[in-house]
């Protein structure tokens, strides 16, 4: 009877100690303190993830012009963290697709409206800052669907237009922040020099459009960020060659590599799961510039 058995028992073993070392590989293919999912493969991907996700609206007055919160409800806390402050004239409605996009793949992500609709480069900067501000305390606040389950050091800032400018403004002034992500940015108007680039000290990926000949988003304005971004920070810059400057609200809605290369790169360097660096790779079309440095 026990001879019988044993190949059961075998198998069985088998199974429990081969369950054990894949535990172990996918442990230590995750940096230390990083956000790694296993049910969220790395990949290129446009579309939404696997987690479901829900939304809220910040409580009245405790942003300067409102903000909408899409967050994970069925992936595993903590939770990454990102505040995308809206361009000139523009409303979160115009940005919305970017919310359920990156809550379904495991991260927070905050759209804004600016006090008005006309504010300058370095006003929504300091906004931006105030709703960063905010959403560390959403991890304490009582009532708040996020209570506990916020990685408040690992908060990204990301932007268009002009809210691509005032996210270079607090890439090098918001202590603590891990990513910056422009789209079409634009610092023409901005009197803080921080918007330069010279200042920034964090990884930052630039998206712009080569039919955007602009005062608005083009005329070298992300170049020229990207190429002042000091030597030894980890950039990305991708000019799609199809793209305007409004073709910035979903993560298709230039094309599909958009968001395949801004979900990599928040993956990346916000969660610091360094499995996803692999996917940052120029897109096969569309590409009118691609650059990037000190990415592995």
């Amino acid at each position: 009877m026990l001879k019988h058995l044993l190949p059961t028992l075998g198998a069985i073993l088998g199974i429990g100690i081969g369950g054990l070392f894949t535990a172990a590989a996918q442990a230590q293919s995750c940096p230390t303190n990083a956000i790694c999912r296993y049910e969220d493969t790395p990949g290129n991907y446009s579309d939404n993830g696997p987690y479901g996700y829900d939304s809220y609206t910040m409580p009245f007055l405790s942003t300067p012009g409102g903000a909408t919160v899409y967050y994970p409800r069925t992936a595993q806390p903590p939770y990454s963290l990102l505040v995308f402050t809206p361009p000139y004239t523009g409303t979160q409605i115009m940005y919305r697709d970017w919310g359920p996009f990156f809550a379904s793949h495991g991260i927070v992500l905050v759209t804004m409206d600016s006090r008005t609709i006309y504010d300058s480069v370095d006003s929504r900067a300091r906004q931006q800052q105030d709703v960063l501000d905010a959403m560390k305390g959403e991890n304490t606040r009582f009532g708040s669907p996020l209570r506990g389950k916020l990685d408040t050091g690992r908060f990204g800032a990301t932007g268009w237009s002009m809210g691509g400018g005032a996210t270079w403004i607090t890439s090098a002034e918001y202590a603590g922040l891990k990513t910056a992500m422009s789209f079409a940015g634009h610092n023409l108007t901005a009197v803080d020099s921080d918007s330069s680039g010279r200042n920034t000290r964090i990884p930052t990926i630039l998206f712009n459009g080569a039919l955007d000949t602009t005062y608005l988003g083009g005329l070298g304005q992300s170049d020229g960020v990207y190429n002042s971004i000091p030597y030894g920070v980890p950039k990305l810059f991708y000019e799609a060659s199809n793209a305007g400057h409004f073709a910035w609200g979903g993560p298709e809605d230039a094309n599909r590599y958009v968001g395949e290369l801004a979900l990599a790169f928040q993956k990346t360097y916000l969660d610091g799961d360094s499995r996803w660096a692999q996917f940052l790779d120029r897109p096969p079309f569309y590409v009118a510039t691609f650059a990037k440095a000190n990415i592995p």
